[in-house]
């Protein structure tokens, strides 16, 4: 960032937020959103279609790859009659993203001059996506619609933990965003007393990122006897699968404090959020119209805000619950309504004849635990799987609801299956400050345990 604009955005930051930090197509779009809720389910659906009928549109008019895609298909944007029509254009997948991408971007724009953003890689090579200000506004209008369930206004302060920062900085104060950024790869027992320090000092009153982070930050707070000194108005959880004993730990610690977890990626083909208790997903039909292959239970999704570079029936890497597109009686204005978000389809272990599971199935296996921190399954050998604990609490509670794990696991691995044990204080992260619960070493170098 030059130096010109460093100092403006210094000065810049002293105005109030409505005037600097978001224009005209946020407020556009979260009043569009905030409409919704005066609305019926059928005038939604009606304005929903309409918006996936123009978007369609768009891409077979305006960009390379849909117009190809679609012509060796046979399919043509005037047969998308109504949401049973929706079969007839076929899904597109990462692969497709990673190969085409420019291609897909709309006519008018060059990408060279567009915004890149690039996907984490959690699940292999991270994608690169095009956007513009117009398109993370409208995003940024999404969020803020769902988070003002738990009382967040733009403009509003938020500490974030979402990875590394640059130069290996503890923290950085971006005022201009209103945000506090912590490196959640660099929390240590030598400087958590100053990072609460300074989120004091901050005065902000929300809690923002990863659910692995922040958990790890509530397990330092409670390690050093600092859960006293700071209770945020809300906590808003982001981008990885959410567990019980993520939940028990923040909340136990948090008590007084609202909890938000929003499930998104920077793909923007669907955006959902809590909205009650049952802590399913309640998604947001004027952002994107969501499906689900009925063959894996991967989430699909069609974004109808992202006019640069446009992604239809774009199939996620995510597994979920079985849903429909009915929405929930006084929450008409949100669906469809999915129960849980249960892992990503591409983190496969094996059982020891070499049968593949997929993570959906295992990550069932850590519902109901409260004294972790962070777990961590790691298949060194298709018959040797070890269960790496992060905890602070008492080994023999821990041990008890590691036996439960185990339990469950050796009924989808089968008795032949063998698991150690490792009650660990901390787990590392990745670099991004993401945390994966599946690691699968099968086939690659031999690892000593």
């Amino acid at each position: 960032m030059s130096i010109t604009r460093t100092a403006a955005k210094q000065i810049l930051s002293y105005f109030p937020f409505r005037y600097v930090n978001v224009g005209r197509e946020f407020h556009q779009w979260l009043h569009k959103f905030e409409q919704m809720q005066s609305m019926s389910y059928e005038q939604i659906r009606e304005a929903q279609l309409q918006s996936l009928k123009d978007i369609v549109m768009l891409a077979y008019e305006h960009t390379v790859f849909y117009n190809r895609l679609y012509n060796e298909y046979g399919f043509h944007p005037s047969m998308l009659k109504d949401f049973s029509d929706v079969e007839r254009i076929p899904v597109i997948h990462k692969e497709d993203v990673r190969a085409h991408g420019k291609e897909m971007v709309v006519s008018k724009y060059s990408p060279d001059k567009l915004k890149k953003l690039g996907t984490s890689g959690t699940t292999g090579t991270s994608l690169t996506l095009y956007s513009n200000r117009a398109v993370e506004q409208r995003e940024w209008a999404a969020i803020c619609f769902q988070w003002a369930n738990v009382g967040y206004k733009p403009g509003e302060g938020r500490v974030e933990f979402r990875g590394a920062l640059p130069s290996g900085k503890t923290y950085i104060l971006d005022k201009y965003s209103r945000t506090l950024k912590i490196n959640t790869t660099g929390i240590t027992e030598r400087n958590i007393r100053e990072i609460v320090n300074v989120i004091l000092s901050s005065g902000y009153e929300y809690l923002y990122g990863f659910p692995s982070a922040l958990a790890m930050f509530t397990k330092f707070l409670v390690d050093h006897q600092l859960t006293a000194l700071y209770q945020p108005k809300g906590i808003l959880l982001a981008c990885e699968m959410v567990h019980d004993y993520q939940i028990y730990l923040i909340s136990s610690v948090f008590s007084k404090s609202k909890i938000f977890a929003h499930y998104g990626q920077t793909e923007k083909v669907a955006l959902g959020g809590w909205m009650d208790d049952s802590r399913s997903y309640y998604f947001l039909p004027l952002y994107s119209y969501v499906e689900q292959n009925p063959d894996t239970s991967a989430i699909m999704g069609t974004s109808l805000l992202n006019d640069v570079m446009p992604l239809i029936r774009y199939e996620l890497t995510d597994a979920a619950a079985r849903f429909d597109q009915q929405p929930m009686p006084g929450m008409e204005h949100l669906f469809p309504v999915i129960r849980s978000i249960d892992g990503r389809m591409g983190e496969i272990m094996y059982k020891p004849n070499g049968d593949m599971l997929p993570s959906p199935l295992i990550a069932i296996a850590l519902r109901g635990t409260t004294t972790f921190s962070a777990c961590k399954l790691i298949q060194h050998r298709y018959d040797l799987i070890e269960i790496m604990v992060e905890s602070t609490q008492p080994e023999v509670m821990v041990r008890e609801e590691i036996k439960m794990v185990v339990e469950k696991l050796e009924k989808l691995f089968t008795i032949g299956m063998n698991f150690k044990i490792s009650i660990v204080p901390h787990i590392t992260r990745t670099e991004t400050g993401k945390f994966k619960n599946v690691e699968v070493l099968v086939g690659k170098e031999p690892v000593i345990v």
